[in-house]
């Protein structure tokens, strides 16, 4: 699917496209609240300044997305690949992202306030500072440094 399509489906008032296929799509700050790319291809997509409060981006394959200063408040993330994704202080307020593998991804002043992160992934990842997760639930996080949490912060 381009952008053009998705675009113009959502103004219509259409919010599911669980499993589409929006592999390098350029989404520069469009707002796109309570969509559901669920098991959606969104590896090398540009979603920078983009808004996606309340979306279901659960399973969702987000590899290698620019996904910086974006907003994902109360987002379901759930299982979704953000393997070398760049995330710089893109806002995770409240957002589930139980089982994310983050990987080598930055993320540089991101905000992870009241997230849970249970089981997530954030080996190698750059920019980290505990300030960023607060009251975030890390249990059984693995930590940049290979260390398993099993804290709430």
């Amino acid at each position: 699917m381009d952008r053009e399509e998705l675009l113009r489906r959502y103004a219509a008032g259409e919010r599911d496209f669980t499993g589409v296929d929006l592999s390098e799509v350029k989404l520069f700050d469009v707002d796109l609240r309570n969509i559901i790319l669920k098991d959606a291809d969104l590896s090398f997509a540009i979603m920078d300044m983009s808004r996606l409060m309340f979306a279901d981006l659960s399973g969702s394959n987000m590899e290698g997305i620019m996904l910086s200063e974006a907003a994902l408040k109360g987002a379901n993330l759930t299982g979704a690949i953000l393997i070398d994704a760049r995330l710089i202080e893109t806002y995770f307020r409240d957002a589930n992202l139980s089982y994310v593998d983050f990987t080598g991804a930055d993320l540089t002043d991101a905000y992870f306030g009241d997230a849970n992160l249970s089981h997530a992934d954030l080996t190698a990842v750059d920019g980290f500072s505990l300030a960023m997760f607060k009251d975030a639930i890390l249990d059984e996080t693995v930590m940049p440094d290979g260390s398993i949490s099993a804290i709430a912060l």
